[in-house]
């Protein structure tokens, strides 16, 4: 079984620190005691760590040895129009899961109103289930949770890839159009409804592609997370041709 990892803020001289919530629930939950091993990141490194003591909020590590870090591919960042908050924090724990490198909630013409001005109120919510879910999945690093944006600049965003998830019937399938599965790609993601056609025209004109994902009406967190899962195979597959 596979050593359980946590994201670490501070670490020095060899030891490293779990502060709050995470060290109450590797003490509490976990029931960990002292001399267990887990691995810890700080973003950009991986080491095995060892418990050495506990503090009355704190959990003291030893780092035993450097491993190996398993780094994400070339990042995809998700533009995704808000809808309900029950559904959308769901979508980013397995976003995350998936390997997403930055999360953008997108306010379009048919979000829901008011989501905007709540969003960012649950930025902070985000972001740590962003944590915990990279923590779970293993991930070096969890994603960016970007601010609430408008469409329009969402649609300024410069990548080598850059989807755009439309159900609409001329649409693509989006295996089709990945010329390279590894680079760097943004994907664009509708509200529940669907894009206005105002929308759909503007994005055509700001040189996005349009893909499909089928004939089948998905909701909206299933129809992102149905890309993402397309966008990781078919990386996985290109890496491992010899």
């Amino acid at each position: 079984m596979a050593r359980r990892l946590f994201y670490i803020q501070e670490w020095k001289s060899g030891k490293a620190f779990l502060r709050g919530e995470t060290a109450e629930h590797l003490r509490r939950v976990l029931r960990a005691e002292r001399g267990q091993l887990y691995e810890l990141s700080d973003g950009e490194h991986l080491w095995l760590a060892r418990i050495e003591a506990f503090g009355k909020e704190t959990v003291e590590f030893v780092l035993i040895e450097p491993l190996p870090a398993v780094r994400q591919p070339a990042p995809i960042h998700l533009f995704a129009s808000l809808f309900k908050f029950d559904r959308f924090e769901w979508m980013i724990e397995k976003a995350t899961e998936l390997g997403v490198e930055r999360i953008t909630p997108v306010v379009s013409l048919r979000s829901e109103k008011g989501l905007d001005t709540a969003a960012e109120k649950r930025r902070a919510r985000w972001e740590k289930i962003a944590h915990e879910a990279g923590q779970q999945s293993r991930r070096l690093r969890p994603p960016e949770i970007g601010p609430v944006i408008s469409f329009r600049d969402a649609l300024k965003t410069e990548s080598e890839t850059r989807l755009f998830l439309d159900e609409a019937e001329n649409a693509p399938p989006i295996l089709s159009v990945l010329k390279n599965p590894s680079a760097p790609a943004a994907l664009l993601c509708g509200p529940e409804g669907g894009w206005d056609p105002r929308e759909r025209e503007a994005a055509q004109h700001a040189s996005w592609q349009p893909v499909s994902l089928g004939p089948l009406i998905l909701r909206a967190e299933t129809a992102a997370l149905s890309a993402l899962s397309i966008l990781a195979a078919a990386r996985a597959s290109s890496t491992s041709r010899p």
